[in-house]
């Protein structure tokens, strides 16, 4: 790597940091104040740094444009499905993958369980939005204007006995699944079926999706389910960090 190269990306560290002045960054690349100063010409020419009024240096417009461009190419399935192979492996259960796109919480991986057993759920379907509990995640980090236009726009269908028909329990649902920080579906999408979900996070903490296992209630009991979710969260959490999640909670 040339000099001059390795002394930019330096900077770029630096000044990632907290903004700094001339003279520390001079310092630091152990140079001349004129050599720093041609040096941070040259990055603010492309746009990558800006001077402050205060004369101190900041990441400037090419850089988060870079950023934002590469944490959108990555693709939430490519990331997470590694992880979901380990998840389904520790656990034996079912692994989902769920991601909102245009107002429907759509399936977009299912690592099947080595139980001789089958959900009607399959990659490019659509999860309902008020029976599902990788949809009820979403929703629950969604904004509050978001989230009542989605739920306005559900008809509340009985899947089976045990779903919430009414948007009082749905939003109550919701309501907890936010302050606990995960979803739970108890045979309420399918009869027989239980399920808890974790959300996943990108850039700007904003929801990506959902992460889900998947088991039936012959097999599997409600506390040894709730018990894989701290397995399920670090999985939702290796998989937020990779698409840009800086962290506050999960």
């Amino acid at each position: 790597m040339s000099q001059t190269l390795e002394r930019g990306l330096v900077i770029l560290d630096m000044i990632a940091e907290r903004p700094r002045r001339i003279g520390e960054i001079a310092e630091m690349l152990s140079v001349h104040h004129s050599t720093a100063l041609r040096l941070l010409h040259s990055l603010r020419r492309h746009g990558y740094v800006v001077e402050m009024p205060d004369h101190r240096y900041r990441l400037g417009h090419a850089f988060f444009r870079l950023s934002h461009d590469a944490l959108a190419a990555v693709d939430l399935r490519t990331v997470a499905k590694p992880l979901m192979v380990e998840l389904n492996h520790a656990t034996g259960q079912t692994v989902h993958l769920a991601a909102l796109e245009e107002g429907d919480v759509v399936y977009v991986e299912k690592i099947q369980s080595r139980h001789a057993f089958r959900t009607r759920s399959r990659v490019g379907a659509v999860a309902p939005i008020h029976s599902s509990a990788l949809s009820k995640v979403i929703l629950a980090y969604l904004s509050e204007d978001e989230r009542r236009r989605l739920i306005q726009a559900t008809k509340l269908s009985p899947w089976t006995p045990h779903t919430l028909t009414s948007t009082a329990e749905l939003e109550a649902d919701v309501a907890e699944s936010h302050s606990r920080g995960f979803a739970f579906d108890n045979e309420e999408n399918e009869a027989g079926i239980r399920c808890i979900a974790a959300p996943v996070f990108g850039c700007a903490n904003k929801i990506k999706g959902s992460i889900s296992i998947t088991a039936p209630i012959s097999k599997v009991d409600k506390s040894t389910l709730v018990g894989y979710l701290p397995a399920l969260r670090e999985v939702a959490q290796l998989t937020s960090k990779q698409l840009g999640w800086i962290g506050w909670r999960l």
